[in-house]
């Protein structure tokens, strides 16, 4: 899947997975709060930033 996200011009690193249980709300918190904080770093797609 990375390969094909790469492919169309998205960082791999925008792409995670994670097994979360509709039980583990605080998993699936955490695991968001670190998703957003990950793409926050990356800042603006570079495809879409080239693309203006």
């Amino acid at each position: 899947m990375k390969n094909l996200i790469e492919y169309m011009g998205i960082e791999p690193e925008r792409f995670q997975t994670s097994w979360i249980s509709g039980s583990e709300a605080n998993k699936f918190q955490q695991t968001m709060e670190n998703l957003v904080a990950d793409i926050t770093k990356l800042g603006p797609n570079r495809k879409l930033r080239d693309m203006r």
